[in-house]
């Protein structure tokens, strides 16, 4: 079983959510650079660009820029996987916090919620 935000993890869940029919025509247009990360451990930030919403590539190694920088702590990120706690709802009380475009946040709410979401479908150790 993988560590949560690894890197092994991250290649299952976006092989995971691009086999998401539904899922990736919501994210069509969709082209960024996202951190994830920890706000309370020293684990690395896992970078995760899509283009036309399908992932293009995952590293440990910052892209020139990160268009969305998404963090919260271990607490949330478990409560986000274990489905205790949506995207949306952690967002909203500021337990996931979001640094870019709110627009782009906007526009996207629905499909990064579902991302969200499918993060419990894959274990992971904490």
């Amino acid at each position: 079983m993988d560590r949560f935000l690894s890197i092994p993890w991250m290649e299952a869940y976006a092989a995971h959510c691009s086999a998401d029919e539904p899922l990736a025509a919501a994210l069509k247009g969709f082209n960024a650079s996202i951190e994830y990360g920890w706000l309370d451990k020293d684990y690395p930030n896992i970078y995760l660009t899509l283009i036309n919403g399908l992932p293009q590539d995952i590293s440990e190694t910052p892209p020139q820029k990160a268009q969305l920088r998404v963090h919260a702590s271990q607490e949330t990120w478990k409560h986000i996987h274990q489905r205790e706690l949506s995207g949306k709802k952690a967002f909203l009380t500021q337990q996931l916090q979001f640094r870019g475009s709110m627009l782009t946040l906007l526009k996207y709410m629905d499909p990064f919620n579902a991302t969200f979401r499918r993060m419990g479908d894959l274990p992971a150790t904490f």
